[in-house]
Formats: C-alpha cells, structure tokens, sequence
C-alpha cells in the first residue's frame, strides 16, 4: 500500500527511522587518521538539525580515514550501530518553546570517564556543549582537547542567566568554540564570551538532488506544498495548515504533504480537520529528498532557528522556498533570491507567497535554480575540511605547547 494512503488510514502507523541509507563513496585519505568523539544528547532516532550534522560528518571523516565514535544516550527505539556508544537513558524535556532532551541514569560521570580513556581519542567535539547532560561531563572529564559546536538560537535563557558564571567556566575550558551561524553568536553574546569561528551546517548535494525517485503514492496531478519537520509549536505547522486553508479558499487544487512527527501529532490531525488534501506521511529519513525534488514548493514557517538547514536540502533538489523572515534563514537565503521570505507567524502572508509561487512556475524554477547553486558551497566534504581544520590547528597549538 502506498506510503501516504497509509498514513491516511491509520496515522498512527509512523516509521520509527534509524540512519539514512547513503551511497558508498570513495575513502579518501588524510594524512594523519585521528581518533575522533563526537558527544550529542541528539542522535536517531531522534530526528533534528544536530544528529544530521554529527552522523553527516562523522561519515565524511570515516571516509577520509578518521576512526570516529558517537557518544549518546539510549533513546527508545535506538538500534545497535557500530561506533555508537549509549550511555544513560534520552528523556524528553520541553524547554525554550522546544522538546529537548536530557540524559538520566545512575553513574554517568563514571561511565563517560571510562568511555573517554577506552577511547584514547585525540579530540572530543562536544555538540551544544553547554547543555545538559553528556556535553558537560565530557568537557569536565576529557584528556584531550574538546571543541564545542553551538547550534541553537535563542532570545533569552534564565538557566544561562543564573548559571552565567558556570557556564563560562565551562565555555572556558573549550580548546574552540565553533557556532553554526552568525545568528547563533548572536544569541550567545548576550551571556557569554568567546572566539567564534563560524563553519555551517552542512548537506549532502549527491543524496539531496532534483533527480530523486518520487515516493510511492505521491500525487502527480496537482500542485504541492510540502511541509517538513518535528511536530513542534515553534515549527509553525499551524501557521501553515491555516494558510493552506486560504490557498485552497481561491477556488485552487492544492494538496500539502505533511512529513513529520512529535507528541503533539492529535493536535495537529484534528487542527487539519479531516481535510483529503492535507496528507500525514509520518516521520521520513532516507526518503526525504523524494519528498523535497517532487514538491512544488517547500514551506517552512518556523518561528525560531539558528540555521536553516532543512531549506538548503530544499534548494539542493531546486524545490523553492517560501520561510519566515527570521534571523537564523538569513543566514542562508535571500528573498527572492532563492527564497519568498515573509513575517513569522503571518499566515495571509504566508498564503499569499505561496500562491504567486503556485501561479507562477518561472518564479519557482528560478528560485529553485539559484537555490541548487548556492546549496553547493554547503556540502559536506567543504564543511568537513573545515571542522578538521580546526582541529588540526588545535592539535599544533598542543603539539608546540609539549616540546
């Protein structure tokens, strides 16, 4: 049975996703193999922004010969994984307008102390370092140096507020401290000081391509705006399904594909309402540029974010954008550039752009054009080098220190 009649019947028959099935590429190798710990409280099944970078780039440095470890937590549905090492058990937290999540369990800091010599690792690169609870304790209980890569953006947060001091200390102990964007140091500097090096997310343009196989099911006769991303109020599906409601109320055939979930999904199904043309598809991974390359347009009205990573796999299969006019998706596109940017939380606005879009197919093709051009400068192997420059740099400054 086709994927999304599926999801239409019983909506509760979501895919519990683990890793995204890639193509093999070529090892390719540098000149001194590292041994490398990547430490997340995020990674699959959860789905988001920060196990996408940690798996991409751990594949890309394997690739070039690196022995690189994964250091998470247990999460339900988590299935075993070579070079990934679970500690502790992933609880949902709702913190910053957001699920986040936290690792519990009795004897953590023994655990991670032990993991970390076994490891013999010459680098630890801590994700959200200053979170709880892995990040820190490898920070406190690392032997080598530790890089930090910030990835959110906030307004304002009392923990950091509270614990300004603590947190600097930790932040102290960071051999470099890495942000994703501009937005991101934005948010940090109200607290915090630091050198920032900035060095992006990054996408793979070989698996998010135009020429992605379309999903079984997917509708071919009619118009498409594509929704993509954890069920989560910041994520503006409600935005969305009530703009789609104008869209529709112009007499226009449309149909928008929902591809997501989190533990508001009730919420959101009795919001559309029964609606035939709004399709639940359920929580995608490795099939997710399918869903970018055969869609009109991508709508992403998300009201905060530190980087707008789900646009560039959006523009790398030349699918236009229409987003929020946030601080964050300027990091990454222009309007009408490769995107039609408008007020966050706007739905006539939002239902407004994506109608020129749907009347007017060479504005799409353009700003999807343009989009697979810039998404480029984005891939993994530029990225990669980029992080791996870091740690070279940090490796010699410790090198000079010893002799």
């Amino acid at each position: 049975m086709p994927l999304l009649n599926l999801a239409l019947r019983n909506p509760r028959a979501l895919r519990h996703p683990s890793l995204p099935e890639l193509p093999h590429l070529p090892v390719v190798r540098d000149d001194r193999s590292l041994r490398i710990a990547l430490v997340t409280e995020y990674y699959y099944p959860h789905l988001g922004g920060v196990c996408e970078h940690v798996h991409f780039f751990a594949r890309e440095a394997r690739r070039r010969g690196h022995h690189v470890d994964v250091i998470t937590s247990h999460i339900k549905g988590a299935q075993e994984q070579p070079n990934v090492i679970r500690l502790g058990r992933s609880q949902p937290v709702y913190c910053n307008g957001s699920q986040a999540r936290i690792t519990v369990g009795l004897g953590l800091r023994r655990q991670m102390r032990h993991v970390l010599r076994r490891g013999r690792y010459d680098v630890v690169h801590v994700h959200s370092p200053l979170t709880p609870v892995l990040p820190l304790l490898a920070i406190e209980e690392a032997e080598c140096p530790v890089i930090g890569t910030f990835h959110t953006y906030f307004d304002k947060s009392l923990g950091y507020t509270l614990g300004r001091r603590y947190f600097q200390k930790r932040l102290d102990m960071l051999s470099s401290a890495i942000a994703v964007s501009p937005s991101t140091t934005v948010a940090l500097d109200r607290y915090f000081d630091a050198d920032w090096k900035i060095i992006p997310n990054g996408i793979d343009t070989d698996v998010f391509n135009p020429l992605a196989p379309a999903p079984r099911g997917f509708p071919r006769d009619v118009p498409t705006i594509l929704f993509l991303g954890r069920f989560d109020p910041r994520n503006g599906l409600s935005t969305l399904i009530e703009s789609f409601q104008r869209v529709k109320g112009r007499s226009r055939r449309a149909k928008l594909i929902v591809v997501g979930d989190g533990p508001l999904r009730d919420h959101y199904y009795r919001l559309a309402g029964g609606d035939p043309d709004i399709l639940f598809v359920g929580a995608v991974l490795e099939g997710r540029p399918s869903y970018y390359a055969h869609s009109t347009v991508y709508a992403c009205p998300t009201t905060k974010a530190s980087f707008g990573i789900t646009l560039l796999e959006s523009m790398a299969c030349e699918t236009p954008v229409v987003c929020s006019d946030i601080l964050g998706f300027r990091d990454v596109v222009v309007h009408e550039r490769e995107a039609l940017m408008v007020p966050c939380g706007d739905n006539r606005a939002l239902a407004d752009s994506l109608v020129r879009i749907l009347d007017d197919p060479g504005l799409g093709m353009q700003l999807g054009s343009t989009g697979r051009q810039n998404s480029l400068t984005y891939s993994w192997p530029r990225v990669t080098s980029q992080v791996l420059d870091v740690y070279r740099s940090v490796l010699g400054h410790v090198a000079e220190e010893v002799a």
